[in-house]
């Protein structure tokens, strides 16, 4: 199996999943298949990657690292 963020993506953070002829993206915060298909097997080893040592994060950083354009702009509080 094989996990890969690619630069210039699209929205939502998402990971690419390939386990020999499948492929799917997974969606980072909630690890669920936004396209394509893996083994439900695979798909929960996937999820448990995720989740283990904060990787959500640490993975939702890179893919806006690879892809700065579609990082949420951050709100600043007006003093009024």
């Amino acid at each position: 199996m094989s996990i890969f963020i690619h630069s210039r993506e699209h929205l939502p953070p998402h990971v690419h999943v390939i386990y020999g002829e499948f492929e799917a993206i997974v969606n980072i915060r909630t690890g669920v298949i936004i396209q394509g298909y893996i083994p439900a097997k695979k798909l929960k080893f996937v999820e448990k990657w995720l989740i283990e040592n904060n990787n959500k994060i640490l993975i939702e950083e890179n893919f806006y690292e690879l892809n700065p354009m579609l990082r949420p702009k951050k709100n600043k509080k007006r003093n009024n």
